[in-house]
């Protein structure tokens, strides 16, 4: 046992380790009196103080900035056409017609162009999706839990058509559609972010669009977009300010569907804090730079 360790004080003995490496606990005594619950835990963390969570903040933003979540080896996949063909519901002819029309076009998918020029079904290009991606395909009378629709901020299933299907707490298993195939970074980002394994499914467009539609009348935990920020920092200062106004306890970051997203949670109550990614997202991160530790002002 050091020296340090034998003089702390009964109310120091008590407080736990705080997260940030230049905390010391002298510092910690007087600036806890600020951060009314005691504690905030980030991922594994716990922080003592408004500046030590902002500080740890500033540094997973900047990660999150640069970082990108490898892609899952995936298998050699047959061409949505030539696949189409060898189920006998497309000619060669079709094929090539609707691949110019993609190519003057440049914008719609091969398979839309197949059911805009007649030659498919929105079910068949699913299907052939499906097969594409070796996952199963959504039952089209299948009724989603209305439990799990809020689990996810709905700007980020908008984004990314992605429809949560059903949640099983008991094996905590998320089981998500897409409509246009498989984006792995966004379930190993979904499971990180709600400590759940996820399981995909393939689900026609229009029924991903009607369900979408609907989530979005439904009344969802607080969910607020950052569409004008600017770097790590001020993203840290954002997230500090919402967990001093919310009283949050625990807060998770994760890069998601074309997001940053923060989940500041507060016993059972969730907010979502969503910063969009874009080309103008910074190349490097300054991890460097200093905290005024003053959180932003927050309306609404």
């Amino acid at each position: 046992m050091s020296w340090r360790s034998f003089f702390r004080s009964p109310c120091e003995a008590a407080a736990p380790p705080c997260g940030d490496m230049d905390c010391s606990s002298t510092r910690r005594l007087w600036r806890r009196f600020r951060w009314r619950h005691g504690t905030i835990r980030l991922h594994d963390s716990l922080y003592c103080a408004p500046s030590c969570f902002e500080a740890a903040a500033r540094q997973r933003f900047a990660q999150l900035c640069v970082a990108t979540i490898p892609a899952a080896p995936m298998r050699h996949r047959v061409p949505l056409g030539l696949l189409m063909i060898s189920r006998e519901q497309l000619t060669n002819q079709q094929l090539r017609s609707a691949l110019e029309a993609q190519r003057g076009n440049g914008r719609q998918r091969l398979g839309e162009w197949l059911e805009r020029l007649g030659y498919a079904t929105e079910r068949q290009v699913t299907a052939a999706l499906a097969q594409q991606w070796a996952c199963p395909v959504l039952a089209s009378k299948t009724i989603c839990d209305p439990n799990c629709l809020r689990l996810l901020p709905y700007h980020m299933l908008e984004n990314s058509r992605i429809l949560p299907v059903q949640f099983v707490p008991s094996t905590r298993m998320f089981h998500l559609a897409f409509s246009d195939g498989i984006d792995y970074s966004a379930l190993y980002a979904i499971g990180q972010m709600l400590d759940c394994r996820t399981q995909a499914c393939l689900a026609t467009r229009s029924a991903v669009g009607q369900a979408l539609q609907l989530i979005g009348h439904e009344r969802r935990p607080r969910e607020l977009l950052f569409e004008g920020w600017r770097d790590a920092a001020e993203m840290a200062r954002i997230t500090c300010g919402y967990v001093l106004k919310l009283g949050a306890e625990a807060v998770r970051m994760v890069g998601c569907a074309g997001f940053i997203w923060a989940r500041l949670s507060t016993g059972p109550d969730v907010a979502n804090l969503l910063f969009p990614r874009s080309a103008e997202t910074p190349l490097t991160a300054d991890l460097g730079r200093d905290s005024s530790g003053v959180p932003l002002p927050i309306t609404g």
